[in-house]
């Protein structure tokens, strides 16, 4: 009876945070949903980080840095401090947009989609000015700018990888009755088509036949 009273709790209370601005749809995602969302991020995020990485080790190998000891760490950053983090922020929100308009017949609207988009096209917008008066050269802080590159990837990061968990919560789960049902669905019209161009061919073979016995008769 008591567990029965806290899952009645429980629910109220989701059914009413569920509603919060931006982050509500969370508490309606179950592990499964986290976790499929986390693999293909966790795909994304190391494709996505392999130009810096190669940029890194390229210039690790090949610079002669004398009797000075080389820094790792110093040309990781040197890779991305010129603009290219805005260029990386840009290139993982722009999916979401993409996703938010994307509404199929059979799934349900993006979860909270005005908040999302506004955000998203706001970070958009702010890293593509960034980027652009960077290379005109007409920044006079560029440490300043390239710490706020680094806090604007940090939620491009956070978006995105909430822009998976919500596309997978409105999306229906996928069964292989559904995978198979275009194809039953054909085998099943066909089968039709043949059993009635037979019921017709026999149709015709007897009416055919019919006039000819007549036809004997007379």
């Amino acid at each position: 009876m008591i567990m029965e009273k806290i899952t009645l709790y429980m629910d109220k209370f989701i059914s009413l945070i569920s509603n919060t601005w931006l982050i509500g749809a969370l508490f309606k995602a179950g592990r499964k949903t986290y976790a499929e969302a986390l693999y293909e991020f966790s795909y994304l995020i190391c494709w996505s980080i392999l130009p810096f990485a190669l940029g890194t080790l390229t210039l690790y190998v090949t610079t002669d840095s004398g009797s000075e000891q080389k820094d790792l760490y110093e040309y990781g950053i040197s890779t991305f401090k010129n603009g290219e983090l805005l260029v990386f922020t840009i290139s993982m929100l722009a999916p979401i947009l993409y996703l938010i308009n994307y509404d199929p017949n059979e799934n349900r609207p993006f979860p909270h989609k005005l908040p999302i988009s506004t955000v998203v096209t706001l970070i958009v917008v702010t890293s593509a000015a960034l980027f652009a008066l960077m290379k005109a050269h007409a920044v006079k802080e560029n440490e300043l700018v390239f710490t706020i590159s680094v806090i604007l990837t940090l939620i491009a990061l956070i978006f995105r990888y909430l822009a998976l968990v919500y596309h997978r919560l409105r999306t229906p789960p996928v069964n292989e009755m559904d995978l198979r049902s275009s194809e039953v669905s054909f085998v099943n019209q066909y089968r039709t088509h043949i059993e009635n161009q037979k019921s017709n061919s026999e149709q015709t073979n007897f009416t055919t036949e019919f006039e000819k016995h007549l036809g004997n008769q007379q």
